[in-house]
């Protein structure tokens, strides 16, 4: 019975930590599409929003170089706050000049993306480290340690018992593991893709 409840908190740890992944997966996705559109809105400014392209350029690339770093070390939230510059190229955006309807109607439309964008930004930064603390994911090691010793001292002396707690006990550590790296999206084996966005540079580079 232990046991089966341990497996149910697993689980339904696993799930949780999956549903995060794949809201980040979604959300760089989301931001990589509209950065795209964005430069699509901007096309009706011409060589004008050229300043505007080059900074939203470098604002994606920066997070993508970000991204890379992130996935093999942890992160001071802060200093990459400091770096970002996620609002750079909003300036930009505001000095386009609205000469006409059709261009005023971009313009307010480029300006809603850009809110948009960096409200996703800020999301990613935001979770760049993992959310789960290590406390939490030591007791959890150390309780089943003690479930899993207490369960081959009072178990018969057979082979078959002892391969079934081995192979539970493997099972057990592949899914703290899983539970670990789904929860850091940004960081370890498991790490959310960029290549949306540099699908997203190079579409704005080739125009």
């Amino acid at each position: 019975m232990i046991a089966s409840l341990l497996a149910v908190c697993l689980g339904f740890l696993l799930v949780t930590a999956k549903n995060n992944f794949d809201k980040k997966v979604d959300e760089v996705r989301t931001q990589a599409s509209k950065v795209v559109l964005l430069h699509r809105v901007l096309d009706l400014f011409g060589d004008e929003a050229n300043e505007a392209r080059t900074k939203i350029m470098r604002t994606v690339q920066g997070q993508i170089d970000l991204l890379q770093v992130a996935s093999g070390s942890i992160i001071d939230q802060k200093e990459a706050f400091k770096k970002a510059k996620i609002d750079s190229f909003r300036e930009a955006v505001l000095n386009l000049d609205a000469k006409d309807e059709k261009k005023s109607w971009a313009k307010t439309a480029a300006l809603n993306l850009t809110q948009e964008i960096s409200g996703i930004r800020w999301k990613i930064y935001n979770d760049l480290n993992a959310n789960i603390p290590m406390e939490v994911v030591i007791f959890l090691i150390a309780l089943l340690v003690t479930v899993f010793f207490n369960f081959g001292v009072i178990s018969h002396h057979h082979w078959t018992a002892a391969l079934g707690l081995v192979t539970a006990s493997l099972c057990v550590s592949g899914a703290i593991f899983l539970l670990v790296e789904l929860d850091r999206p940004f960081q370890g084996f498991f790490t959310v893709p960029t290549d949306p966005l540099r699908s997203a540079v190079d579409i704005i580079k080739t125009g």
